[in-house]
């Protein structure tokens, strides 16, 4: 018997010393909640002695505002005694001898005793892991892209501000939501591979390399994002804190970059065009010009004065040839400028007059399709390709009589296609690029007017309004030139005057 009692002892003694050894404070409470057993931890962190922690409740070790809760956890715990951590899911704190309360984890067992059952806790002082978990959520607020952590299982568990604006859910409404609600549907499926992938093999990197990466807003919307994914290690074990970028203004500077490098090319193009033009073609009438002078130079010397009024008219054509191809080369300079007023046209009717006002040839006519639209637009582009057109359709013609059309379709919900077709010679299909070149004709200059500057004309306004050109024929008889405009050309320009003013 005196050895089961030395036994007994040697037991509680060791469990004793187990209890004093422990890294955290230990507490054992008796069914009542009276302190019958406190470690030197205990003291350190609570402030008390030993001798004044015993024979006490432990609501001296709890902040009054939990108090009154206490003996029913404490109930509760002894109606089903288990090993188990105290409060999950809440925040708990400890309260000193001074009377600053703490952050505290509790983890609670059962032990038998001669004296019945007893509960021994173990106490956690966190407040140095709550610091920096509040630094933590103090970098990943000041954060300026969007910062959303997730668990393994997809749960988003925190996000910042930015998160907010950036995706237009508030915070409550994200916390505790699967990640894929900030996803496109048609990506959703594909997530939880890729989240099982990083989890596997844990490292900092960039999300979707050399993929094109979308996110989805509150409203349903979607933007190009880029994403930089980073392990982090919790308590709860790792999860994942993704940072993500909405590069929309880059992107769009990204194609407005690619339009204005597109145009510059175009631009360079035509300066080369220009360059020879300046060279060939306005040397061309000043070289005839040139000849003519020495012509009534001799004439007269000789007193030839006879053939004199035929070169002064010579020379007066040479004169009317180069005005016109610097009145067209100032055009084609202007050409495509975003400007002028807006104006409602009755196509079919206005169309009809401009065609008048080139005074076609008698036999010349114009038949306009009887549903031409009335529409918005700015009236002296689209003045210009059609009377370029109707007069490239006249000029053009190998016979005196011809009839010239003008036909439409809604070519797209932005555009209208209109056709101006010609039953005159045709335009082989390998010269159909060329008569869009600057002073192009498939005539010698000699027999036909003009100065070869229509089409490139034509095709450099439609294009400005972000339009295109083509030609139909079969390069035997008759030719369509058809262009796209725009059925709604105050959004182009409203478009086009913000992209300039961020510019």
């Amino acid at each position: 018997m005196h050895d089961d009692i030395g036994d007994i002892e040697r037991a509680n003694l060791r469990f004793r010393q187990v209890v004093e050894a422990a890294p955290t404070a230990m507490v054992m409470v008796n069914k009542r909640g009276i302190i019958e057993m406190v470690n030197t931890q205990t003291e350190l962190i609570f402030g008390y002695s030993r001798d004044e922690l015993l024979g006490q409740l432990i609501d001296i070790l709890l902040p009054e505002c939990f108090r009154h809760q206490h003996p029913q956890h404490r109930d509760s715990f002894f109606s089903d005694l288990s090993p188990r951590a105290m409060g999950t899911g809440r925040d708990l704190f400890g309260r000193r001898k001074d009377g600053s309360e703490f952050p505290v984890e509790v983890g609670i067992n059962p032990i038998e005793t001669d004296d019945g059952v007893k509960v021994l806790s173990a106490i956690t002082d966190i407040s140095a892991r709550k610091r920096l978990e509040e630094r933590f959520r103090q970098v990943v607020e000041a954060a300026p892209n969007a910062m959303v952590m997730v668990n393994k299982r997809g749960i988003i568990e925190m996000v910042n501000t930015q998160a907010e604006t950036i995706f237009g859910y508030s915070r409550a409404g994200l916390l505790g939501q699967p990640i894929d609600i900030l996803l496109p549907e048609r990506f959703r499926h594909q997530h939880p591979q890729h989240r099982d992938s990083f989890f596997s093999e844990l490292s900092p990197r960039a999300m979707g390399t050399g993929r094109d990466l979308f996110a989805r807003r509150k409203d349903g919307s979607e933007f190009p994002v880029e994403v930089g994914l980073n392990p982090i290690e919790t308590d709860d074990g790792v999860k994942v804190l993704s940072a993500i970028t909405d590069i929309s203004a880059r992107v769009k500077a990204s194609i407005k970059l690619a339009e204005h490098r597109d145009e510059l090319e175009r631009s360079n193009k035509e300066l080369a065009t220009f360059a020879y033009v300046a060279s060939h073609d306005l040397k061309s009438p000043l070289r005839g010009i040139f000849q003519i002078s020495h012509w009534i130079e001799e004439d007269l010397n000789n007193g030839h004065t006879e053939a004199i009024p035929q070169h002064m008219n010579l020379l007066r054509g040479r004169l009317r040839r180069m005005e016109r191809l610097l009145d067209d080369l100032l055009a084609y300079s202007r050409a495509g400028r975003l400007e002028g007023s807006v104006s409602q046209v009755d196509l079919g009717k206005w169309a009809q007059n401009i065609f008048e006002m080139q005074t076609p040839p008698e036999g010349f006519t114009l038949e306009v399709a009887a549903d031409l639209p009335t529409f918005n637009t700015l009236t002296t582009p689209l003045e210009q390709v059609l009377r370029n057109l109707f007069s490239n359709a006249i000029k053009h013609h190998d016979k005196p009589a011809g009839r010239i059309e003008l036909s439409w379709r809604v070519a797209s919900k932005h555009y209208y296609e209109f056709s101006v077709a010609d039953d005159g010679p045709g335009i082989s299909p390998e010269y159909q690029e060329r008569v869009y070149i600057m002073f192009q004709t498939l005539r010698p200059r000699d027999e036909v007017e003009g100065s070869g500057m229509g089409l490139a004309l034509v095709k450099k306004i439609v294009e400005a309004y972000g339009g295109s050109t083509s030609i139909v024929s079969d390069g035997i008889r008759g030719s369509a030139i058809r262009f796209t405009w725009p059925i709604n050309i105050e959004e182009r320009l409203n478009r086009a005057n913000s992209a300039e003013a961020k510019l």
